[in-house]
């Protein structure tokens, strides 16, 4: 019982019945106990509650520390950014406003060989270990005080550009015993740093994981993907799941593998084009039921006693998609023309147009968007986008703006925007172009609060010079279906971000 508590005790129990017990166990009190020893008992109760009380309220002293201070942080060589800025990262960092534009801030900072005041370095680094998408945009603007910090925090060691020792081997111990969700981040984690390593270590345990979670561990392997994993992904491919199976000819048509060589061969039998006096003519043969080859590839479905399988041009399309697309006659023009004709067309087409996203043709692309808009109506078109999205920034402009501008295509534009918006920024033709598009999905749309999270996540994306035509359009377009307030105000805030690095 401390000093504190026996004072308690005896003034509960009452002076007159015990005398109290004074012993300061304090060394700054014991030259007091002497005193009190020759007062009466309830003085010495209320004298010695008053020194323990007063002693308390002072505390104590701090402990001193015996480890050696860290070195001093080297000079700082980059430059403080303005008090513009500094504004403007407050209401990011400390307000938690205009947060997606972050981005774009630590981009013209790097540019501008600049870093932050030093009170909003922890800030910036909790981010990026919090995000780790941000964390190559944040490593240029810390300087060399950032850099200190960093040292002093094993959670901001990302800050000194390397990754620790220990990740791999928490990375790897999370995958063996983590929770499903852990596993599968895990995984992404070590693909990114062991690709073949890590595609090993989901060989070794790929018959004991559940169906759901092969499939979705098959997905990791999108990163880094190459030859080395077609072996594996062979085995995946005649897996007893049908979404593996999927997942596993997903990733093989993005590769020249044997699957595609022997689909290819396949395409060959499916479709016959002949150049036949300048035009090309097209016969599609559908096969027997019990096709051997068509079985093995997963077209066709094993046959069963008393049951027919229906065969038509749509179950054949997965060879179409896989087919090296050099098999055909390159005068693309001519040929998609031709093909548009036939019944089949719109599918043949359309398988095309998926061909054309595994293997990144430009050519037919561009093919394909110019002589059969209407291919894409109602299909999706994600690989097609996405091989889009890897080209050259002018043809990829070009072509998106012919995407957009296409007739019947407005069921795909959330598709299209979506993968447009894995460009940080849009030239200002891009962008005037994506408001017309999106003020008329808007209003065809009945779901407001999917078209106004739609809309608010193109605006960090819109080039600055399009702010007056959104402007326009809230004062001259009666719409309950998009709110323009939020989209302007985060636009407005990007232009007086860009204004202050005299950049557009």
């Amino acid at each position: 019982m401390n000093t504190w508590e026996t004072l308690v005790a005896s003034a509960l129990v009452g002076t007159d019945r015990q005398s109290p017990t004074i012993d300061f166990t304090a060394p700054a009190l014991i030259d007091y106990q002497a005193s009190l020893q020759s007062q009466a008992a309830t003085q010495q109760i209320l004298a010695a509650s008053g020194l323990v009380s007063a002693y308390q309220a002072v505390g104590r002293s701090a402990v001193v520390a015996t480890l050696p201070l860290p070195d001093a942080a080297i000079p700082e060589q980059l430059t403080c950014c303005s008090p513009q800025t500094t504004q403007h990262l407050g209401a990011i960092l400390q307000e938690n406003r205009y947060v997606r534009i972050l981005p774009e801030l630590l981009q013209l900072l790097a540019q501008a060989h600049q870093t932050v005041p030093p009170d909003f370095l922890p800030l910036l680094l909790n981010v990026g270990k919090q995000d780790k998408k941000l964390r190559p945009l944040i490593l240029p603007v810390l300087g060399n005080l950032g850099q200190w910090l960093a040292r002093q925090n094993r959670q901001w060691e990302y800050g000194l550009g390397a990754r620790a020792d220990a990740d791999l081997a928490n990375i790897q111990e999370i995958w063996a015993t983590g929770s499903r969700s852990e596993r599968s981040t895990a995984l992404a984690q070590w693909r990114e740093l062991q690709p073949v390593e890590s595609r090993q270590a989901l060989e070794a345990g790929w018959k004991r994981e559940k169906a759901d979670d092969r499939a979705a561990w098959l997905e990791v392997l999108q990163a880094g993907l190459s030859l080395a994993d077609e072996e594996f992904l062979e085995v995946a491919l005649v897996d007893r799941s049908e979404p593996v199976r999927r997942q596993a000819a997903h990733l093989l048509n993005q590769l020249p593998s044997q699957y595609r060589q022997r689909l290819t061969k396949l395409a060959g039998e499916l479709l016959v084009i002949q150049d036949v006096n300048d035009k090309y003519k097209i016969k599609v043969n559908l096969p027997v039921a019990d096709h051997p080859e068509w079985i093995a590839a997963g077209i066709l479905d094993k046959p069963k006693a008393g049951f027919q399988p229906i065969i038509t041009v749509e179950r054949l399309s997965p060879a179409l998609v896989a087919a090296d697309l050099d098999v055909w006659p390159q005068d693309l023009d001519r040929l998609i023309v031709s093909i548009s004709k036939q019944e089949t067309g719109s599918t043949i087409l359309r398988s095309f147009a998926q061909a054309a996203g595994y293997q990144q043709r430009i050519d037919w692309i561009e093919a394909l968007i110019t002589q059969s808009p209407n291919t894409f109506h109602s299909f999706n078109i994600q690989p097609f986008l996405f091989s889009l999205a890897k080209s050259d920034q002018v043809v990829k402009e070009r072509l998106f703006s012919k995407l957009l501008s296409a007739e019947n295509f407005m069921e795909n534009l959330e598709q299209s925007l979506t993968v447009m918006m894995l460009d940080q920024f849009w030239s200002a033709d891009i962008s005037s172009l994506v408001i017309e598009k999106f003020h008329q999905y808007a209003q065809q749309q009945s779901y407001y609060y999917h078209v106004q999270q739609l809309g608010n996540s193109i605006s960090s994306h819109l080039h600055v010079s399009v702010l007056p035509k959104l402007q326009q359009l809230r004062e001259t377009v009666a719409s309950d279906k998009f709110n323009y307030d939020s989209c302007i105000e985060l636009l407005e805030f990007r232009h007086s971000v860009r204004v202050v690095f005299d950049t557009t």
